[in-house]
């Protein structure tokens, strides 16, 4: 072998392993990136179970205040409907008193016919008192005189004044002004 096959031979060498390392960084990149999205596909997967599961949670939370403005409503509906049935049972007790009464006072005006004015006159006292007509409800506003001091002592007094049951609710226009309050009556 002379010079000249020698700096072949050398420079084939160089060749060789500049194709190898060449080929061994191609290599260890392709598994790098197989690495990688195989990373890339279990985060994005996680995320995604992330997402349906706070998707979930909030069509779960949808669901509870769904159901509790459902539970809401139909408590309050339940309330109104046994206080209506109360009231209903307290006018038919106060109707079977007055009958009773009235009964009473016939069968009394048919025994002494010398008291009959003074016993219509106790019945028909006793009717006005027992058959009690809900009051017109009332607004105290600020145009008729009433200021932020003494408006909500008027309006519980008017509602006091009255053996009814009802609420005194602040008034306001559409950008939140008051302009007085209200008593109303049940």
């Amino acid at each position: 072998m002379n010079e000249q096959d020698k700096k072949l031979l050398e420079l084939y060498l160089k060749d060789a392993r500049k194709k190898k390392i060449f080929f061994l960084i191609i290599a260890i990149f392709l598994i790098i990136s197989i690495f990688f999205y195989g990373f890339y596909a279990k985060y994005k997967q996680s995320s995604n179970d992330i997402d349906n599961f706070i998707q979930k949670d909030d069509e779960n939370n949808i669901i509870n205040e769904n159901n509790t403005d459902e539970e809401t409503t139909s408590n309050i509906e339940n309330i109104t409907i046994k206080e209506n049935m109360e009231q209903v049972e307290e006018a038919t007790k106060d109707n079977t008193n007055i009958v009773a009464k009235e009964e009473n006072t016939k069968q009394e005006i048919k025994e002494n016919p010398k008291e009959n004015t003074q016993t219509t006159t106790a019945s028909n006292e006793n009717k006005e008192k027992n058959t009690k007509k809900k009051p017109a409800n009332k607004d105290f506003l600020f145009t008729d005189g009433y200021t932020m001091d003494n408006v909500t002592q008027a309006a519980q007094e008017y509602l006091k004044s009255y053996d009814f049951s009802g609420e005194c609710v602040p008034i306001k226009d559409n950008e939140g002004v008051y302009l007085g309050m209200r008593v109303t009556f049940y």
